[in-house]
Parts: structure tokens; sequence; C-alpha cells
């Protein structure tokens, strides 16, 4: 039994040192490998310079126009051209224009989002915000909010003054009123309170 132990150690440093002698001989090898560098080649072209073959009829059509335009060349006499002066143009006073005396329809629109707090810190509530027209003359609001909303004459701190009130204008509907009074007109939206508007009337 102990020469089968003896006979596996000494196979087994064997096998160490074989490999151990393959590792030293590849890695000689691998060191010694010779080394080629392929040579560099460079080759310098001296430009070729190109003679043009109609050069020398070009040169001599150029000659042949010369002599050509200085024979051409002729003295001419100057002619000089008074200018008058324009006669003054009479202008004519522009006609007045005369107003319509059919009464007019201002539109003013209720924006989309003017049901949400904000649009009052650019008098955007309304758009535009103030309008003036004549008396006589008719203002239409355009609801293109979704929401619901009122033109209510009046203010929110004071109320509703009764001169005119639109209840609710559902999304897409209008609301107009005429006004026959001069004055200004403050209104407001009851359900919005924050959007506020004027008509002046002359």
């Amino acid at each position: 039994m102990a020469g089968i132990d003896k006979a596996a150690i000494a196979f087994s440093i064997a096998i160490v040192a074989v490999g151990a002698g393959f590792a030293f001989y590849a890695g000689t090898v691998q060191d010694n490998v010779p080394v080629h560098s392929a040579p560099v080649v460079t080759k310098t072209m001296e430009p070729k310079v190109q003679t043009d073959p109609f050069a020398d009829i070009a040169n001599k059509v150029k000659k042949e126009a010369t002599a050509t335009t200085e024979k051409a060349v002729e003295v001419k006499e100057e002619v000089k051209i008074e200018e008058k002066p324009a006669a003054p143009v009479e202008e004519k006073p522009a006609a007045p224009v005369e107003k319509s005396s059919e009464p007019q329809t201002v539109s003013v629109t209720i924006p989309t989002g003017s049901s949400s707090p904000g649009c009052e810190t650019s008098n955007a509530c309304y758009s535009p915000a103030s309008v003036t027209i004549s008396v006589g003359d008719t203002v239409e609001w355009k609801n293109t909010d979704t929401a619901a909303h009122t033109v209510t004459s009046g203010s929110p701190a004071d109320g509703p003054s009764g001169v005119f009130d639109s209840s609710l204008i559902m999304g897409g509907a209008s609301f107009e009123h005429s006004f026959d009074t001069a004055g200004s007109y403050d209104y407001f939206c009851m359900v919005h309170p924050w959007m506020v508007g004027n008509v002046k009337v002359n």
C-alpha cells in the first residue's frame, strides 16, 4: 500500500514538472518570435503642368476684339435735358366719413379656461375686456369655454344692477344685449366673480 502512495506522489511530481517545462518552453518561443516590419514606401509625384491647346487661339481672338473695339469708339455729343419742376398738385380735402346710422354688433368672447382664476390678472376673462359702442348698438358675448358663464350687469362687490342678465350661457352658446342709453356699464360672471368687463356707450 505504501508503495502505491509513493508511486502516485512520484507520478504527480512528474506531471507538474512536465507542465512547468512546457510552459517555460512556450514562453521562450513566444518571446523569441522574430518581428518583421513592413517597409514604408513613400512616393512623391511631381505635378504635371497641362497646357491649354486653345490658349493661342484665345489670345488671338482677344487681340482682334481689342482692335475692333478701338476702331468702333466714336465721340458722341452730350445732350443735356433740362428738368422743369413739376407743377404743384392741389390737395383736395378728404370727404368726411359718415358713420353708418345702422346699429352695429360688437362681439366679445368668453375664452377657454376663464372658469379658473388667473385670467383677471391680464384682463383676459372677457376678450376684449372693455368695448366702446354707440347708442343702439348691440354686444354679443360668445362662450367658447366648456364651462357655463353669465354676463350680468353690475359688479362682484355690489351685485347685479338689473340692466341686463344672460342667466347661464352654456359652452358654445351666446347672449346679446342692445344698449339704448349712453353710459358705462360694468358686468361680471355670477358663477366666476373674478371675471369682469365693461361696455362704454357713447
